[in-house]
């Protein structure tokens, strides 16, 4: 491991990240779990990152309510081949189906954060009200309001609030003890700050994702705070097929079908081709390099990622703060430092 040891140092020297949050598993067991840096380069009250430190995990978020969203379909309480409006009635956009927030493909492509003044009331009627810019199913493009969306349903579907439903399909079955939204004051010192932005000073402790906050802090895109450790469980149900703890927490087929491509041949509103299965991100090379076929993962704004290679029943987890003190425009280089430590895993 001494050459993943050289690569976050070298992107600790290059101040991409303060520091970072490295896990390997392999079928289960861990290969590598070390902590590298500090969690706001020299500034005061800065300190050196432990391996149980508490992350922002941004849009990996989205992974756990796609998770929490396909638990509902296995119990038959969700069609994925639905319009969503049959569980959302009071969205405008009548055609776009379950499976299309699900892959991104929508056409749904109204940006939220922009909407962060207007509180979680004026937020989601522009959320309800938006029309897609493209014929559902005909474009990919990845944006915040499909999770947000989809967060909806698996809340209205199981019938609680959005956090309680996530902890009780995802969290609790997996004893994702460390996971949550909101977390309490008393972890904010486990907690390294994600940026000093310009709405809100220092962000730390809270939500950095600003439409979530703006909605409490609790959304189906972003909001969830997770440990390397908790999140090397949840790559580990995908690796093992829906298995945890001689129980099926989904089924087989179900994680079959959510590690299919369903956007091949279409067009992109990056422009660069890309690959989407039900919540997952699949052989993305910006992120996972040349990782064999198949591997899945998913990214997050604040520094986080997850990749799964099936083919070596590898689970990576990638943890930083990226954007402190400040927001980088991409291209993302800890993209590419993340698809170093994986090649260098494998």
């Amino acid at each position: 491991m001494h050459e993943i040891d050289a690569l976050i140092g070298d992107a600790i020297a290059e101040r991409i990240f303060p520091g970072a949050v490295v896990l390997i598993a392999q079928h289960g067991v861990i290969r590598h779990h070390a902590a590298y840096g500090t969690t706001m380069y020299a500034d005061p009250g800065s300190r050196p990152l432990t391996g149980s430190d508490l992350f922002d995990i941004a849009s990996l978020t989205k992974v756990f309510t796609a998770t929490a969203a396909l638990r509902l379909a296995d119990e038959r309480l969700l069609d994925l081949a639905a319009p969503l409006r049959r569980y959302l009635p009071g969205l405008r956009a009548g055609a776009v189906t379950v499976r299309q927030v699900l892959t991104h493909s929508s056409g749904l492509a109204l940006r939220l954060a922009v909407l962060r003044e207007r509180g979680p009331a004026g937020i989601r009627a522009a959320v309800y009200g938006a029309e897609p810019q493209h014929a559902p199913g005909s474009v990919v493009a990845y944006t915040n309001i499909n999770s947000l969306l989809l967060g909806d349903l698996v809340a209205t579907v199981a019938g609680m609030p959005l956090d309680a439903a996530i902890s009780e399909l995802v969290l609790a079955p997996l004893g994702m003890a460390e996971t949550g939204f909101c977390p309490a004051a008393a972890l904010r010192d486990r907690i390294p700050p994600t940026e000093i932005d310009t709405w809100r000073g220092l962000v730390h402790g809270v939500v950095h994702d600003e439409s979530a906050y703006a909605l409490g802090g609790v959304a189906g895109h972003a909001g969830l705070f997770s440990t390397a450790a908790d999140l090397e469980r949840l790559l580990r149900l995908w690796l093992q097929g829906g298995a945890w703890a001689g129980r099926q927490l989904l089924r087989e087929a179900t994680v079959a079908a959510a590690l299919r491509d369903y956007t091949a041949g279409l067009p992109s509103a990056s422009g660069a081709p890309v690959r989407s299965g039900l919540g997952w991100m699949l052989d993305r090379a910006n992120f996972m390099g040349a990782a064999p076929a198949g591997s899945f993962g998913h990214t997050g704004f604040t520094g986080p990622a997850l990749v799964g290679v099936p083919a070596r029943g590898l689970a990576l987890v990638m943890l930083s703060n990226r954007t402190y003190p400040q927001r980088t425009p991409p291209p993302y280089r800890h993209h590419a430092v993340t698809a170093a430590v994986l090649a260098a895993a494998l």
